[in-house]
């Protein structure tokens, strides 16, 4: 099994540290993320940045045991999963899904979801970070 190299260990101090400033803005509204894009544009990068510093570390993970490079960032994490790193893969999915859809609908993010996952989600990342910390 790899030990955490520099460079997982950046992204993993970039997630942590990510998730404590967005902690730093609770409670955040619906209202004030329609009434400042540039705050609504904000977090939602920061959410960008963190997931894929979980895939980009997934994927690295995946290559430094020998595996084939996987299919898309979820089967990167299902691949964590396989080798014993994360307990499942499913707990990350709509992470994944959340990322795939402020890149590609950016136009179509409903406040709320950030307000949802601001609310309800921050401990995720928190858990992948954990599970790499004692696994690898």
């Amino acid at each position: 099994m790899m030990t955490i190299n520099g460079v997982v260990q950046r992204k993993l101090e970039l997630i942590a540290e990510n998730t404590r400033r967005l902690r730093g803005e609770l409670p955040v509204t619906s209202r004030r993320l329609k009434g400042d894009i540039f705050y609504k544009s904000g977090v939602e990068r920061i959410l960008q940045v963190s997931i894929e510093a979980m895939t980009d570390i997934a994927n690295r993970i995946v290559a430094a045991e020998g595996r084939p490079p996987a299919s898309n960032s979820y089967q990167a994490l299902v691949q964590l999963q396989e080798l014993g790193i994360i307990d499942n893969a499913e707990n990350y999915r709509n992470m994944i899904r959340f990322r795939n859809f402020i890149v590609h609908r950016y136009e179509n993010v409903d406040p709320e979801i950030i307000v949802g996952i601001l609310k309800n989600n921050l401990s995720d990342f928190d858990r992948f970070v954990g599970e790499i910390e004692k696994n690898v």
